[in-house]
């Protein structure tokens, strides 16, 4: 009986080895994950959808004396080129309704928009999140009216390659 249990998870084990290795040759090259890292910065054009990891950034929250604790989340942004805007999802977001302006630097993606608003006890002037295409940070601030900006989100974020079906 153990004998044919090791014989199965032997051929179940060489299956898996060859769909694997089949996956790779015939799909994308180890080099070249899908992630941010295959948009170029040559590559402004139509729309970028991104699925993101954030939490609160810790000296953010202690500055802004926030005490609640937030786990992590996954959430969705999105840069638009053609509309030169993008926004992400959350509590405190740039948002889909209001999305900020795009300012493409490099590999870095920043899109800002003006503010005016009381949070946390102090008030926000403006809102701004960056994303490196060439390592998928993702990096959240607020500009605050003593001109100040805090950090106050984190994350990493990776583009979302939508199959051809």
């Amino acid at each position: 009986m153990l004998k044919f249990i090791a014989i199965g998870a032997s051929l179940g084990a060489m299956v898996m080895g060859g769909v694997w290795g089949l996956f790779h040759v015939m799909g994308e090259s180890p080099a070249a994950p899908s992630s941010l890292q295959t948009v170029t910065p040559g590559a402004n054009k139509g729309v970028m959808d991104l699925i993101c990891e954030l939490e609160l950034d810790l000296n953010g929250q202690l500055k802004l004396g926030i005490t609640d604790k937030e786990p992590s989340r996954i959430t969705m942004a999105q840069i638009d080129f053609e509309k030169n805007s993008g926004w992400y999802q959350g509590k405190i977001a740039i948002s889909e309704s209001r999305a900020g302006t795009l300012q493409t630097m490099g590999t870095r993606l920043k899109v800002s928009r003006p503010a005016m608003f009381q949070r946390f006890g102090v008030m926000i002037s403006g809102e701004d999140f960056e994303i490196d295409r060439k390592t998928g940070r993702f990096v959240q601030s607020l500009s605050l009216s003593d001109g100040q900006k805090v950090t106050l989100i984190t994350g990493t974020c990776a583009q979302v390659i939508k199959p051809p079906f």
